[in-house]
């Protein structure tokens, strides 16, 4: 089986540097992203289709005219807590002791109200765990970019690597899963 993720169409936020809210939908400026994955699917029979229950990974399915997904909320992104709809740069000043402890137990540190990368790694290996033993052929799932990053690890497992992978908007990451070996093909792919 094959299981191909994509990064959502670029939003304001991600534009804006903020940290993105529940209801953070696409950019109109960005939608040009999506016409390049849009061909660049067209090279793959895509047998079922899932999202994440946020509105920007449904908003890309369609636009990527997929219609018929189903929402599975472990591919949602991370959830940032408080630190939702306030900008990057504002919230690294005022948040100067949570970034601190964050250095120093990167993986389990869950931001406030929120998750930690760990976390994420669990839920979205959960769902990849899952679907390669329930399916066959290929599945297209549209995620988000931590949540994308995170599925790496259910591969890798080495956590050092974390840092050598970015996800972009509209970018495609691949695996293959053949007699039970999980095969990275490809990684943002655009």
């Amino acid at each position: 089986m094959k299981i191909i993720l994509v990064r959502h169409g670029q939003t304001q936020a991600n534009i804006s540097w903020k940290y993105s809210t529940d209801d953070t939908i696409l950019a109109e400026s960005g939608l040009y992203i999506l016409d390049k994955t849009k061909k660049l699917l067209d090279y793959y029979k895509i047998d079922k289709v899932y999202t994440s229950d946020l509105i920007r990974s449904q908003q890309t399915a369609k636009r990527l005219g997929f219609d018929d997904f189903t929402i599975d909320k472990r591919l949602n992104e991370m959830n940032f807590g408080d630190f939702r709809g306030r900008g990057i740069d504002e919230v690294r000043e005022s948040e100067k002791d949570f970034f601190l402890k964050e250095e120093k137990d990167y993986f389990n540190i869950k931001y406030p109200s929120g998750e930690s990368r760990n976390d994420v790694i669990k839920r979205t290996s959960d769902f990849l765990e899952e679907k390669s033993r329930e399916e066959d052929g290929t599945i297209l799932c549209i995620s988000h970019g931590i949540a994308i990053r995170s599925t790496l690890f259910w591969i890798l497992k080495d956590l050092d690597n974390w840092g050598s992978f970015w996800i972009d908007n509209g970018s495609l990451t691949i695996y293959n899963i053949e007699d039970d070996k999980r095969l990275i093909e490809s990684v943002n792919k655009i």
